[in-house]
């Protein structure tokens, strides 16, 4: 490939066009980008959730290749032992992994699942799913920014936690301007070939807030944050993505645990036990040991017990259960009476989590954990106290995609889109670490919950994950003539449910390697659609490329011989 051009991908978490739509008026910098460059919906790999799907956007390969399927990695088998995803579970080299052993350098800013910090030729400093007090890449480089930006350079909000509406709105709304500053600082501080900029908030603030107003402002700092990193990268190629959509959803919460219960697969103990994104943030953030601005953890008390309103929550939903009332019973009743959003900072969640029945992992034949869109075998001879055979394990498979497909919401319509064998969705290495049944919600319009509550399905009203996210992009290195023409934003499925010609979130490194006049690592299996770039794309095998911090016994030096003689350590 003959030319070669700084490139910077700068991702927003759960950008999407409908919003993108609606707030034009005030987001010059994205009308500018939509204006000179190439748009298109920008399809998520599967499951569409930030753990899984940023993992997915840096290595260019999807779960099965790269080993993570969402928030957490199971240690021991059964949920009560996962744990937080690291860089150290997404087993494929990053692009700026490709880009060290180059000798290139990189800046990566805020990515998820990007802790501990790895040596790279350039900067890293981490994102989500790190410790707010995680370091970065060289040492110092947060330090650094904090002087850069004067002020303390934050992983996450100072209100994080907060319960004070208000005050977490503006935190949000400043650690989106403050990741534009450090942005801006690192392009025009050190050298870099391509740099990835992320953006969480994008995401955070509707899952977290239900107003259109907030998620205008949100979108209008992403829009300066947008303009600042474009003024510093000068005449580079731009590309922006999102990790997936968001939208509204106003289908069911499919308690499908209880589900799975009805059927015979679940059995239940009265010892409700799992780590989840609410029960973790508080100790990210450093909320849990006094280091965080925010006011404690909705729910939780600052010593880590249950706060008093927690307390009275379960003593009222304890009282209920004597009189055979479910926390689901109260919870679809006050939704069907209008209050449910009354109830929403406690219940489903706390109040649930209280109502004294949880799953019993090892006594289950099949059960579904916290954020999967799938259901895991307890088999024998895998899980540690496995209770299903290996010869009964195809007939259970079989049961339970039955169950599923055949499963209907009260309104009469199908619960799933498809429900299908692991091995039928995914071919790569670390298949057999997905679920072993898994299901695509009809139109991405149900949420899920792994609690046992005595109901099935609550009626919900609330913005979650959409497949389709965004892609843009502008530069020197993207064609002029606009040969490429961008897919539709929902085609027709083909046989087996997928979507030709839909331009994948794994595209995304292959593109940027690419538009920087890179050869495309053999090992991404994204591609780089026809007619996008100016210049022929080439592919090249990089053999061994070492990543993460827990390189293998084999590892030789050369990384850190070559960042020595690069003068970064």
């Amino acid at each position: 490939m003959s030319s070669k051009h700084n490139t910077v991908v700068v991702g927003f978490d759960a950008l999407d066009f409908r919003y993108l739509d609606e707030f034009e008026s005030s987001l010059p910098e994205f009308e500018r980008l939509r204006n000179e460059g190439v748009e298109a919906p920008l399809e998520s790999t599967f499951p569409p959730w930030t753990g899984s799907a940023w993992p997915s956007m840096y290595t260019g390969t999807d779960p099965s290749h790269h080993g993570t399927y969402g928030f957490f990695h199971s240690t021991a088998g059964y949920p009560d032992e996962d744990e937080l995803v690291t860089r150290n579970r997404v087993r494929q080299p990053a692009l700026w992994n490709y880009l060290t052993a180059l000798d290139e350098p990189a800046v990566v800013l805020n990515v998820p699942v990007t802790h501990p910090a790895e040596p790279v030729a350039g900067v890293l400093v981490p994102g989500y799913l790190a410790h707010e007090e995680d370091a970065g890449y060289p040492e110092g480089i947060r330090s650094e920014l904090s002087e850069a930006i004067d002020g303390e350079y934050r992983i996450y909000a100072d209100a994080e936690t907060s319960d004070d509406h208000d005050r977490k709105r503006e935190s949000y709304l400043d650690l989106i301007r403050m990741r534009g500053e450090a942005a801006e600082y690192v392009l025009a501080e050190y050298d870099w070939r391509v740099a990835v900029v992320q953006v969480q908030k994008t995401d955070t603030v509707f899952h977290n807030f239900d107003d259109r107003e907030t998620f205008r402002r949100a979108y209008e700092r992403a829009d300066e944050v947008l303009g600042r990193v474009r003024e510093a990268a000068g005449d580079a190629n731009v590309v922006v993505c999102s990790d997936h959509g968001m939208g509204e959803v106003d289908g069911y919460t499919v308690y499908l645990n209880e589900i799975l219960r009805d059927a015979g697969f679940v059995e239940a103990t009265a010892d409700s036990s799992g780590p989840s994104l609410m029960t973790e943030k508080a100790t990210l953030t450093g909320a849990a040991d006094g280091a965080s601005g925010g006011d404690g953890a909705a729910g939780a008390s600052a010593d880590g017990g249950p706060s008093v309103t927690g307390q009275v929550v379960s003593a009222a939903t304890t009282a209920l259960g004597t009189v055979g009332v479910t926390p689901g019973d109260a919870y679809s009743l006050a939704t069907r009476l209008g209050v449910g959003d009354l109830l929403t900072d406690v219940l489903p969640y706390e109040a649930v989590s209280a109502a004294s029945e949880g799953v019993d992992w090892a006594n289950s034949k099949a059960y579904t954990r916290s954020v999967e869109l799938g259901v895991r075998v307890n088999l024998a001879g895998r899980e540690p106290s496995g209770v299903v055979t290996p010869e009964e394990y195809e007939g259970v498979r079989d049961d339970l995609i039955d169950l599923l497909s055949t499963l209907r919401t009260p309104d009469g319509d199908p619960v799933f889109e498809w429900v299908r064998r692991r091995e039928e969705v995914y071919d790569g290495p670390y298949t057999e670490q997905a679920c072993d049944v898994l299901f695509m919600p009809a139109d991405m319009n149900h949420t899920l919950s792994t609690n046992l509550i005595g109901q099935r399905f609550v009626p919900t009203e609330t913005h979650d994950h959409q497949r389709d996210g965004v892609f843009l992009a502008d530069g020197p290195a993207f064609a002029d003539d606009a040969g490429f023409e961008a897919p539709d934003a929902d085609p027709a499925l083909d046989a087996d449910g997928a979507r030709p010609g839909a331009l994948s979130l794994t595209d995304v490194a292959p593109i940027a390697m690419a538009a920087a006049g890179l050869d495309v690592p053999a090992r991404m299996t994204g591609e780089v659609p026809e007619d996008l770039l100016a210049d022929s794309v080439s592919r090249r095998d990089y053999g061994d490329v070492p990543f993460g911090t827990d390189r293998a016994a084999g590892d030789d030096g050369s990384v850190e011989r070559r960042l020595e003689d690069l003068g970064y350590l």
